[in-house]
């Protein structure tokens, strides 16, 4: 085992803590939090949550990229002594292709409905009382793809510790 594989596992883990953990933050504390009976703005409401979509999007972005360096140095850097089972290739692909799934979610929420939540948060009038219609709608639609990658994510992380153990 080359010296750089613990950290680059460790450095794969951090990178997973900080994406799965902003996606769990964004859906039990962030999106409940703005729909509290008690909020004192609906406006301020509406542009904490798009200030921190934002802030997701820059977390996952740099979690994203530290996952595909180092999947690929702990993929490169495996034990060369420890033969692979004939499940590996199959269950790396899984990981993959749930990967990628994620990353795509994440690119649709970033790409289609983040130019539109921002721009429909700018329109917001100071004295809205009730979340738009519009609005919601998108940002429905983007804790959809959100929930799917909640979901998707610890799949793909329980996938990466049984290829990690062989």
């Amino acid at each position: 085992m080359s010296m750089w594989q613990p950290l680059s596992l460790l450095l794969h883990l951090i990178a997973n803590a900080l994406w799965l953990g902003g996606i769990v933050y964004f859906l039990v504390v962030a999106g409940p939090s703005v729909h509290d009976e008690e909020v004192i703005s609906v406006k301020i409401a509406i542009k904490t949550m798009n200030q921190s979509r934002i802030g997701l999007e820059l977390l996952s972005w740099t979690a994203i990229a530290l996952l595909l360096l180092s999947g690929a140095i702990n993929l490169i850097l495996r034990n060369p002594n420890s033969a692979p089972n004939d499940s590996f290739p199959i269950l790396l692909g899984v990981k993959l292709f749930l990967f990628g799934a994620m990353v795509m979610h994440h690119g649709l929420q970033v790409f289609k409905y983040g130019p539109h939540i921002a721009a429909l948060t700018a329109e917001v009038p100071a004295n809205v009382i009730d979340w738009p219609e519009p609005l919601l709608s998108h940002w429905r639609r983007w804790f959809l793809l959100l929930k799917i990658n909640a979901g998707l994510g610890p799949v793909a992380v329980l996938l990466g510790m049984v290829l990690l153990k062989g």
